[in-house]
């Protein structure tokens, strides 16, 4: 995996809100810890020889909490099994995570998780989907070789730019609500 860390917000005061990451849920053909491969005529395969360290759905949780506490952006972070209570929590699916190898000569990684922002509502407030946020986020990663090294480093470089992504978005979607 690349280097997952990420730069410190330049503002020195975080946005005065707590989010809550919620464990990640996984669509179900690549909720194991196979490497999943899509071949060429609408074949798909999983390599049970080569597999991920941990499942997909706690790498993606842990390096989302993980971002999201070196951004710096907000007063807390915390995971879903914190007791602290939250303004916010966010939800994600890891909706496609493959190797695409329907082209021996463009081989590349596929990456697409689903954010969803949801505001706390306590029971007094009731529950209103106006203050829900979502969006789908999408890497696909050139390979350099058909090697596993290869497929574990560029999915480990989509998930950055998603994250790097999902950062500044949290960042600008919160923000607005500070100024309303």
């Amino acid at each position: 995996m690349p280097d997952l860390t990420f730069e410190k917000s330049k503002d020195p005061h975080p946005l005065p809100y707590r989010i809550k990451v919620r464990n990640s849920g996984v669509s179900a053909p690549f909720e194991g810890k196979s490497f999943v491969y899509r071949l060429p005529d609408g074949q798909w395969e999983k390599d049970f020889y080569n597999e991920w360290f941990a499942y997909p759905r706690d790498m993606i949780t842990d390096s989302c909490i993980s971002a999201l506490i070196q951004s710096a952006n907000f007063i807390s972070i915390t995971s879903e099994d914190s007791l602290m209570e939250a303004d916010y929590y966010l939800e994600g699916r890891l909706l496609e995570s493959y190797l695409d190898r329907r082209n021996s000569n463009h081989l590349q990684s596929v990456l697409k998780i689903r954010w969803m922002l949801i505001q706390y509502q306590s029971p007094k407030r009731g529950n209103s989907s106006d203050e829900n946020w979502a969006r789908t986020y999408e890497e696909i990663t050139p390979l350099q070789s058909n090697q596993v090294e290869d497929y574990v480093a560029s999915t480990g470089t989509g998930l950055k730019k998603i994250l790097h992504q999902l950062i500044m978005d949290l960042n600008q979607q919160i923000s607005s609500k500070l100024q309303q």
